[in-house]
């Protein structure tokens, strides 16, 4: 299958939540013409918050809240880089990260979340943290099963475990009113529960009587609740609140209201007094940079909204109409927001409270309500398969090489010899074989450059590392796709740089190389090493008996071909990538 040409421009999202998803959404549908789009996410996984009680609750699976961003990005065409943004370059439009080459820009738009207030606390203790949400079940379930190990190794074990909700907002109702099955269904029968705030009431935006409700669920349960207690200390066994007062805990579990993430800080774009990035009503930058904030990330100047989800979700098709009005030099379209939304609390036990405007209501209804709001939610942004039924189409890595029977066939044809041990590389020159060399080629199963280095660079050092060797010297060779000269310069200068990255890990230098403009993006190199001992490990030396040790795991080849169609999901590829970019030289000196 060729691949597309290299595109002229490039928009950029930071952050894949619910804004974001939607553009991604609408990317398999209408792309705009030589566009490309890049994900870039400290996670390869997206949550989704409102479906996070039903997960504490039982009422769903984990994988319910999530979506794959791997898939998802791979079944529209779009390229996703894990990593951690460290800044902009404003003048170059650029987007600065950790691990990788900066990231080129025609359009950008942020939408990192925020993350809850720690204002004027100190912490001496380990509070969990309801974000990054993504492995906030993991954490909980962490710490959680640290304290039935150690209460299990107590006087009176199967005590009551004490702990503390921080927040009084939705999501610390929630996660109080959810949280007790969670604990019942890891074996945890007796829990006392305690809600704190620092307001004067919980839920300070909604209606008294749906604060009423609340009051009631959790007054019923046994829950405690403290309002007006700023916590001003977590320690280890215990948070210690403003007035003096200490509420003795085995876990505090932190879900206080929106605060900007440290990430903001480090754009130099302008911000507004709570640190938000100060966007004006068609949720554009007021630096006038073709730069976006949407969800919690951004604020708008003349219309501060609350830091509710259900706004992020509604932004989602004005961002992607003005990102593609940006493209095309357009006006821009405002956003508008609603005056009101339905509100809806998850109860834990099958049960929600509904608001609308100043209206609620207690019961099964609402839960049906949320569960069709979530689930449509869900279900519009989850991957579908890069291609239908059983249509060809063409691996990549080593699983475009040519076969190995064929590749017999002729050597056999030229040596006559058909069951000669051919080596991994091949002895040049004089001085009795303490030169080899060895050559690698193949379409690459990345677009993204920089990665594609450094698998190309690591996989062709591999056969001179099997014979007990050490590379030393190092040729290019690579077809870059078809399309925009600067994107290819781009492309080029990635792929350069992530192979140099790993053959100077390897003592190795890049010496030169050839490169040709084709269909798609084809990488190798050719290697050149000596021996790490006094002789190579040649396969002519194999006896019966020899063991054979694997220092990678096999199924790295149907890994690759199910990203090609949309189905290896984040977790199966991180551990591809681990594989792949595992460091092989030890293994060589070993064996030498």
């Amino acid at each position: 299958m060729k691949s597309p040409r290299l595109a002229q421009r490039n928009i950029v999202l930071i952050g894949v939540g619910h804004t974001h998803a939607h553009v991604v959404r609408m990317w398999r549908m209408q792309a705009p013409p030589n566009t490309s789009l890049t994900c870039i996410s400290d996670h390869g996984l997206a949550t989704y918050s409102g479906m996070l009680p039903a997960v504490l609750a039982g009422q769903l699976p984990e994988s319910a809240m999530q979506i794959d961003l791997v898939r998802l990005c791979a079944s529209v065409g779009a390229q996703l880089i894990v990593d951690r943004v460290r800044g902009l370059d404003l003048a170059r439009k650029t987007v600065l990260l950790d691990d990788h080459p900066p990231v080129p820009y025609d359009v950008l738009s942020i939408g990192i979340g925020s993350i809850p207030s720690t204002a004027d606390v100190q912490f001496d203790g380990a509070a969990i943290k309801i974000k990054p949400m993504q492995t906030f079940m993991r954490r909980l379930s962490a710490r959680l099963d640290a304290w039935k190990q150690a209460d299990s190794q107590v006087a009176g074990a199967g005590r009551v475990i004490r702990i503390a909700v921080v927040g009084g907002g939705v999501a610390g109702v929630e996660v109080t009113c959810c949280l007790t099955n969670y604990l019942k269904s890891h074996g945890v029968e007796n829990s006392q529960l305690h809600l704190i705030t620092r307001g004067d009431e919980l839920l300070s935006q909604a209606s008294p009587r749906t604060r009423r409700l609340v009051e009631t669920e959790l007054r019923l349960r046994g829950h405690q609740v403290h309002t007006g207690c700023p916590v001003s200390q977590v320690a280890d066994d215990g948070v210690l609140l403003s007035d003096g007062r200490r509420i003795a805990t085995d876990l505090v579990i932190w879900a206080t209201g929106a605060n900007r993430p440290p990430t903001l800080d480090s754009l130099g774009l302008p911000q507004t007094a709570a640190g938000f990035l100060a966007t004006d009503n068609t949720l554009r930058s007021t630096s006038g940079e073709p730069v976006f904030a949407v969800g919690d990330s951004g604020s708008i100047v003349d219309e501060p909204l609350p830091k509710a989800g259900v706004y992020g979700v509604r932004q989602g098709p004005v961002l992607w109409d003005n990102l593609r009005r940006t493209l095309d030099g357009r006006t821009l379209r405002p956003f508008v927001p609603q005056r009101s939304f339905l509100k809806l609390i998850n109860l834990g036990d099958g049960r929600a409270i509904a608001e609308w405007k100043r209206l609620s209501a207690v019961g099964r209804i609402p839960m049906w309500i949320k569960q069709r709001i979530d689930g449509k939610f869900m279900d519009k942004h989850q991957p579908q398969p890069a291609m239908s039924g059983s249509d060809a189409m063409q691996c990549r890595g080593c699983g475009c090489k040519l076969g190995g029977a064929t590749l017999a066939d002729v050597l056999a044809d030229r040596t006559g010899d058909s069951h000669s041990a051919l080596d991994d590389a091949a002895a040049v020159g004089p001085n009795d074989g303490r030169l080899m060399a060895s050559t690698d080629f193949f379409s690459s199963p990345f677009e993204d450059g920089y990665l594609a280095g450094r698998v190309a660079a690591l996989h062709a050092s591999s056969d001179i590392l099997a014979m007990g060797g050490q590379v030393t010297q190092a040729l290019a060779n690579v077809v870059l796709p078809e399309g925009d000269a600067d994107a290819q310069r781009r492309l080029l200068a990635d792929f350069l740089e992530g192979a140099t990255r790993e053959f100077s890990a390897l003592g190795a230098t890049l010496v030169g190389g050839h490169t040709i403009v084709g269909p798609r993006l084809e990488t190798g190199f050719t290697v050149l090493g000596g021996p790490l001992g006094n002789h190579w490990l040649r396969k002519s030396e194999l006896r019966d008996g020899d063991h054979l040790v694997l220092t990678k795991p096999l199924g790295i080849g149907v890994l690759l071909v199910a990203h090609m169609r949309a189905e290896c999901t984040a977790r199966e590829y991180q551990l591809l990538l681990d594989c792949m970019l595992a460091p092989q030289q030890e293994f060589a000196r070993i064996a030498s």
